[in-house]
């Protein structure tokens, strides 16, 4: 590269206009000024001709000023932000200044600073701005920005609810937001809890547009008791709602009728697509790596390694957080918690456990941790339960389990946790249920499972809880049961295709997959009874935590 002086060009072109700059804030040398009501800006007419074909077009030699017919103070910063921009090509902003300077720079034709504000608002789009800029970007007609604006709403619908602008939506927009597949919400009960507030914020007004909005709500994920708690009770000034309700619940209750109710939407969104996401593991080494799975090339994608000698941990995701808490640390049991960023991907140690685990249980309920019996260092079994609030970083214990256990698997339906199995303080398998109400802190007991098991696979699927595989303290098990929430009886199911254990299990795109044991991924159909290989596992062996990825991974997976 050429230089001058020893300066490359266009290090002397910056020099050059900040000179320029120098003297235009002394306002000296300057041939025109640009008048905004009361305010003259003294300017520099070639710099007004190179960077705007407006000026290009209506300066001449004996132009002395420009008068713009707005006269109020908005105008006026936009006009001395543009100016700034015209010498040194980059100026500070807000969101409400780089909108005003957009629609000035529409009128004076100045591309470059056009372009420069929409990057900087693409740039700056988070839960509280982005409805006003979805908005603006539409009013405008900027696709590059309404677009990108679009998907960032529905990926971060849980955040942006909470934003006044939310609530002040208008039907139409409430309606594209809810069918959208990439709406990103953990379970579907979050997109139909937000309707929910939506509607009651002006429940005379609105109510006639609950019954369209209802529809694009995926009522089949939605498990039967929420539907009844929750949804059933706004729909009483509506017959199509009472009907799509009991449509439903027959949907959950015979899957053989299924293909007769064609109008439901049971497809799940695509942040629940596509990606698993496993974390840790131990087979001949410990693993601290996270993975995620590729369904359509069957293959598993290292994300992160976390360089974690820990074993037998449990891990939640959280607000796109990965929380790992607990587990063996050479031959000591730790209550040591740590949170990974799945976006930043940087690791933060939290407040630790008041007690010790390994072998327990850990699930999220309402932006809340829960962690659930298992073993420790001292005593052995334990029966302590606690809950973890990521927002004061405290650990609060409480209600205990009725029977301290290890081994055992969790469920999660609604607002209540599902401890089934295990073993006990003796190392005698069980077959015992006991059901959490996280609102009212109370554990009951519940119907046993027809079968003793420990280190098995539950999960919750419709209006059904599921038990897979395991050990019964003598023998490996290919067994399953499922056990029905509302007849409160546990039914055998189709067997696995070989028995299995230390496996996980989790509903994916309608169909539960069962990952780890055997060196094959199963899923089983619930419509057809049956079981199928649907794909390989990692190399992480057993003992590791399966989880649907956030909507941020599926996005960046590879």
């Amino acid at each position: 590269m050429s230089k001058f002086n020893g300066e490359v060009p266009e290090q002397r072109a910056k020099l050059i206009l900040g000179r320029m700059f120098d003297i235009y804030e002394q306002s000296l040398l300057c041939n025109i000024d640009l008048v905004v009501g009361n305010n003259r800006f003294p300017v520099h007419k070639l710099i007004l001709v190179t960077n705007s074909d407006f000026f290009k077009s209506i300066i001449s030699d004996t132009t002395r000023e420009i008068i713009f017919e707005d006269s109020d103070e908005i105008l006026a910063e936009s006009v001395q932000k543009t100016i700034k921009f015209f010498y040194f090509g980059e100026i500070d902003l807000q969101i409400y200044i780089a909108v005003n300077i957009i629609k000035f720079s529409k009128m004076i034709n100045a591309r470059e600073l056009e372009e420069y504000c929409l990057v900087y608002l693409k740039k700056i789009r988070d839960s509280k701005n982005s409805i006003f800029i979805e908005d603006f970007a539409k009013k405008y007609g900027y696709l590059q920005l309404l677009e990108p604006t679009n998907l960032n709403i529905a990926e971060n619908y849980t955040e942006i609810i909470q934003e006044d602008e939310f609530v002040n939506m208008n039907c139409e927009r409430l309606g594209v937001l809810l069918q959208s597949d990439d709406l990103n919400v953990a379970r579907e009960e979050q997109a139909f809890q937000k309707l929910k507030i939506w509607v009651q914020k002006n429940y005379e007004t609105r109510k006639k547009h609950f019954d369209t909005l209802l529809k694009y709500i995926r009522l089949p994920l939605l498990p039967v008791q929420f539907i009844l708690n929750e949804v059933k009770p706004l729909c009483y000034d509506s017959l199509s709602c009472c009907q799509m309700l009991l449509d439903t619940i027959e949907y959950h209750h015979n899957p053989e009728k299924r293909p007769e109710f064609p109008s439901l939407n049971s497809k799940p969104r695509k942040w629940c697509k596509q990606t698993l996401l496993l974390v840790g593991g131990k087979f001949n080494t410990i693993s601290g790596k996270i993975e995620i799975y590729d369904a359509n090339n069957d293959r598993w994608h290292t994300y992160h390694n976390l360089n974690n000698k820990t074993t037998f941990f449990e891990s939640t995701v959280l607000k796109n957080k990965l929380i790992t808490m607990g587990g063996v640390i050479g031959d000591k049991t730790t209550n040591k918690v740590s949170c990974f960023d799945l976006v930043t991907k940087e690791t933060t140690e939290l407040q630790a456990m008041q007690q010790e685990r390994r072998y327990f249980a850990a699930t999220v309920i309402d932006d809340q941790v829960f962690v659930i019996g298992g073993l420790n260092n001292k005593s052995g079994m334990i029966y302590s339960v606690e809950r973890y609030d990521l927002a004061t970083n405290t650990w609060t214990n409480v209600a205990q389990l009725l029977t301290r256990r290890s081994h055992y698997a969790i469920a999660v339906v609604g607002k209540e946790i599902y401890a089934i199995g295990g073993s006990n303080a003796i190392r005698n398998t069980l077959n015992i249920m006991e059901i959490y109400d996280t609102q009212q802190d109370k554990w009951t007991a519940a119907p046993p499972m027809k079968e003793k098991r420990h280190s098995f696979a539950a999960v919750a699927m419709g209006d059904h809880i599921y038990a897979i595989g395991g050990h019964n303290g003598s023998s490996y098990l290919k067994s399953v049961e499922r056990f029905d929430i509302k007849f409160q009886t546990w039914t055998s199911v189709a067997s696995l295709p070989v028995p299995n254990w230390d496996q996980k299990a989790i509903v994916f795109d309608e169909k539960i997959i069962c990952v780890g044991g055997s060196k094959t991924m199963v899923e089983y159909d619930a419509g057809k009874d049956k079981w199928t290989d649907c794909g390989s596992i990692s190399a992480n062996g057993s003992y590791f935590n399966l989880f649907v990825a956030p909507m941020v991974i599926r996005m960046n997976k590879l």
